[in-house]
């Protein structure tokens, strides 16, 4: 009987760095400036209400000649629907909204973040970044058809953003196109090849393939471009797992949770490691760590978990 792990994916997210643009407020300027700061330090609350802040003091704003001119420089199209609810077509505006919405989805509100990026698209329509990020949070609800609109309207714009090609490799894994799947990693990599998530998903789905050896390349690359990439090791061991190397696994697994404590898949599949070593103890205090990083997981877990004991049983 073949025993499954829990599945995990590495989402390659757009964040706008500050402008520089002369003719955004400094105030606003400075506001978003704070954000981008908070988000980098981790502090979404704080950086959430700096962009709210930035996205105030633009919108205040009601110069429609200006409005008028950024259309113009920018290229904007009709596209735009709600141009007409947009006080001032603002180029910081769009990346403060785009941003809040990227802190949002990290939160975990969908719905925000989703709202966020409707904004900053209505206000430029050209903002890949926008629909990268809208897409990621289609995707995480599974709306697997939505998302990969959002990454083909965002590879028409910028077909030389790595991003997008990882992210719409992930749907393609979702959807069992593995083949295709495997191209859109290797040209987000052909791109840009310091992307480290498109190496951890490249393995992932090589594995699927069950091609081990690609994978464990993939990962091994991905570690030595950022070394403490959760992710990475994770990958590892569920290479490991498939080789029945459980000790290396759960060395794997264990180096995952040290980087990223509230990395719910790799608590689950350690606990699996140790329930077929039979370490119940462990895979349990494994199992409740996981479901309270993720109640998500129940279903999966008890499924793994099955398999787990009837193969204990079979070699009794």
């Amino acid at each position: 009987m073949k025993l499954h792990t829990i599945a995990t994916i590495a989402l390659a997210l757009s964040f706008l760095a500050p402008p520089c643009q002369a003719q955004v407020p400094r105030a606003a300027r400075d506001h978003y400036n704070r954000g981008v700061s908070l988000y980098q330090k981790g502090d979404l609350e704080g950086a959430i209400a700096a962009f709210t802040k930035a996205i105030e003091i633009s919108s205040r704003l009601d110069n429609r000649s200006r409005a008028e001119d950024w259309k113009g420089k920018m290229g904007f199209s009709d596209a735009a629907a709600n141009f007409d609810k947009v006080g001032v077509l603002d180029p910081l505006t769009a990346m403060a909204y785009a941003n809040r919405g990227l802190a949002r989805f990290v939160q975990g509100d969908l719905d925000l973040a989703i709202s966020d990026c409707d904004r900053a698209i209505a206000i430029n329509p050209r903002l890949t970044d926008a629909y990268n990020n809208r897409a990621i949070a289609r995707y995480t609800r599974k709306d697997y058809d939505g998302a990969l609109v959002d990454l083909d309207r965002a590879n028409a714009i910028d077909p030389r953003d790595a991003h997008v090609y990882n992210n719409r490799g992930n749907i393609y894994t979702e959807k069992q196109d593995i083949d295709r799947a495997i191209a859109e990693f290797d040209r987000a990599i052909a791109l840009n090849p310091r992307l480290t998530e498109a190496y951890i998903n490249r393995g992932l789905t090589r594995r699927k393939k069950g091609d081990a050896d690609g994978a464990l390349k993939d990962f091994d690359k991905a570690i030595s471009l950022n070394p403490r990439f959760a992710s990475a090791y994770y990958g590892r061991g569920v290479v490991m797992w498939d080789k029945g190397e459980l000790d290396r696994a759960i060395n794997e697994f264990n180096r995952s949770i040290e980087l990223a404590p509230r990395y719910a898949p790799a608590y689950a599949n350690r606990g699996l490691a140790f329930l077929l070593q039979g370490k119940d103890a462990e895979a349990e205090q494994d199992f409740e760590r996981a479901l309270a990083l993720d109640p998500t997981l129940k279903p999966e877990i008890e499924e793994r978990v099955e398999q787990v004991k009837k193969r204990r049983q079979t070699k009794r």
